[in-house]
C-alpha cells in the first residue's frame, strides 16, 4: 500500500474510474465534478480533468459566510487554470432552524439541475477515506442499522443522475500532497475545525487513534457495505418475482405479501418520502394485509393480491406547477411551455369519465395526476382523456425522489 503521504497518481485514479465505469465517450456527454474549493474536492478536480476532456465543475455558493462568493470565484479561476470548464451555482438560503440539512438538500437539488442541464449523467464527489471513517463512528453512535453502517457507496443512481465517490480508497493526506505536487492553493473552511460540530470533534479523535484503528473501521465499512450489496441484490429479485410498479404511481401485488423489506421500500416510492417507515410499522402492516403507513395505502385487490396506492389523505393539494417541475414528490409534469398550470389529483374528478372510461377501481383512479382549469379536470394523460385537443399534450411522468431499488449501489472502500 502507498505511503499515507503519496500523492494519487493519473494511473491509480484512472484505474478506479474504469472499475465504477462504463463511462460516456469523451467526445459525448460531459462528467460532472461538485468542487466546493476546498483540498478533497479541488483534487478530485485534477485528477477528473487528467482523466478526460469532457469534465465540468460545479461549485455551490451557500452564501452563508460573507467570503463564500469570492471563495466560489478562486475556485473557479482555480479550475481554469486546469482546463476545466466551471459553473457557480448560487444558493438563496433563509436562517433558521435545521440550516445545514436545508443547505445539504439545496445543494443536491442544485447540482442535479445542473448536470441535467449539461446533459451529465454522472456527478462525481469529493467523499474520501478518512469522511468514510468519520460516517462510520457518527452511524454507530446513532445506532444505525445495517445498511447505515454500509456508510456511503461508491456509486448510487438517483432518479435523475449517478452519484460517483471515487476517491474513498485513499485519504485527505493523499489528496493534499497532490496538490502541493500541481501547486494548487485550496480553500479551508474553517468549520471544519470547529468542535461545536461533532463531525470536528470526531475528525480530532481520529487524528489521535492510529493507523490500526483506522484500518479496523475501514474493514468494517468495507465488510457491512459487502453485506448491504447483497441485500439490495436480494431484494431486487423479489421485486422482480413478486411486484409490478405502473407508470401511474402505484403497485399490484399478486401475492402473497412481499417480504417486509420490499413492502417498506415499495412505501416509500408510492408514498413520495426519502425515508423508508420504521421496520416494526411495516411489519404490523404486513400482517394486517391492509391500512396505511408512509403516505401509502395497502388495500386488496378485487381480482386477489393486493394494490398499494398513494393514501388519498396525504397528496399534495393542487397547485401551479412549472414545467419540469414536480408534483406530490413523484410525478415531473411537462408538454407544455410557458406559464404554470395547476395540477392536483384527479379525486372527485373522477364524476367526468365515464364507466366505459374507467379501466381501474375509483380508489386508484382518484390518486391520478390532473391538469384543472376553473374548478374542472381538463386532462388526464395516463387516461389518454382530455376535455380538448389542447391539453392533449400534458404529460405527468412517474417521478419518484428514491429509486425502488438500490441494486444499483456499489461499495468498494480500498484502494
Amino acid at each position: 500500500m502507498a505511503d499515507a503521504a503519496t500523492p494519487i497518481g493519473d494511473a491509480d485514479f484512472a484505474r478506479r474510474m474504469a472499475q465504477l465505469g462504463p463511462w460516456p465517450h469523451d467526445s459525448g456527454f460531459p462528467v460532472a465534478v461538485a468542487v466546493s474549493g476546498g483540498a478533497d474536492s479541488l483534487c478530485l478536480a485534477v485528477l477528473a480533468r487528467r482523466w478526460r476532456r469532457s469534465v465540468v465543475g460545479l461549485i455551490v455558493d451557500h452564501g452563508l459566510r460573507p467570503e463564500s462568493r469570492t471563495e466560489a470565484q478562486q475556485t473557479r479561476d482555480r479550475l481554469t487554470q486546469i482546463g476545466m470548464d466551471a459553473r457557480i451555482l448560487t444558493l438563496d438560503l433563509a436562517p433558521g432552524p435545521a440550516l445545514s440539512e436545508r443547505a445539504r438538500t439545496a445543494r443536491y437539488d442544485a447540482l442535479t439541475r445542473a448536470c441535467i442541464d449539461i446533459g451529465a449523467l454522472d456527478l462525481l464527489l469529493g467523499h474520501h477515506a478518512d469522511d468514510q471513517r468519520e460516517t462510520a463512528i457518527l452511524r454507530a453512535r446513532a445506532r444505525s442499522g445495517p445498511d447505515g453502517l454500509a456508510c456511503m457507496a461508491a456509486s448510487t443512481t438517483t432518479p435523475d443522475i449517478r452519484l460517483v465517490r471515487p476517491l474513498l480508497g485513499w485519504g485527505t493526506a493523499q489528496l493534499r500532497a497532490r496538490l502541493q505536487q500541481e501547486g494548487l492553493a485550496w480553500v479551508e473552511d474553517p468549520s471544519n475545525r470547529n468542535p461545536r460540530w461533532q463531525r470536528a470533534r470526531i475528525r480530532a479523535e481520529l487524528a489521535q487513534a492510529g493507523v490500526p484503528h483506522h484500518a479496523m473501521l475501514t474493514r468494517q465499512v468495507a465488510e457491512a457495505g459487502a453485506a448491504r450489496m447483497q441485500r439490495e441484490a436480494d431484494l431486487a429479485t423479489d421485486l422482480a418475482q413478486g411486484v409490478r410498479l405502473h407508470p401511474e404511481g402505484w403497485a399490484t401485488l399478486p401475492g402473497p405479501l412481499p417480504p417486509v423489506r420490499v413492502l417498506a421500500r415499495l412505501i416509500r416510492v408510492i408514498g413520495g418520502g426519502a425515508y423508508e417507515p420504521a421496520a416494526d410499522q411495516v411489519a404490523a402492516l404486513h400482517r394486517a394485509a391492509v391500512g396505511t403507513l408512509g403516505g401509502a395505502r395497502l388495500m386488496p385487490s378485487p381480482k386477489g393480491g393486493w394494490f398499494l396506492l398513494r393514501e388519498a389523505g396525504a397528496i399534495a393539494p393542487a397547485q401551479p406547477t412549472p414545467p419540469g417541475g414536480m408534483w406530490d414528490g413523484r410525478f415531473r409534469v411537462g408538454g407544455w411551455s410557458g406559464a404554470p398550470k395547476l395540477v392536483g389529483a384527479l379525486g372527485d374528478g373522477v364524476a367526468v369519465l365515464a364507466r366505459a372510461e374507467r379501466p381501474w377501481p375509483a380508489a386508484l383512479l382518484r390518486t391520478l395526476p390532473c391538469l384543472w382549469q376553473d374548478g374542472h379536470p381538463v386532462a388526464i394523460p395516463h387516461l389518454g382523456w382530455c376535455a380538448d385537443a389542447t391539453q392533449a399534450c400534458v404529460r405527468f411522468d412517474f417521478w419518484p425522489r428514491m429509486s425502488v431499488s438500490d441494486a444499483s449501489i456499489w461499495d468498494m472502500t480500498q484502494a
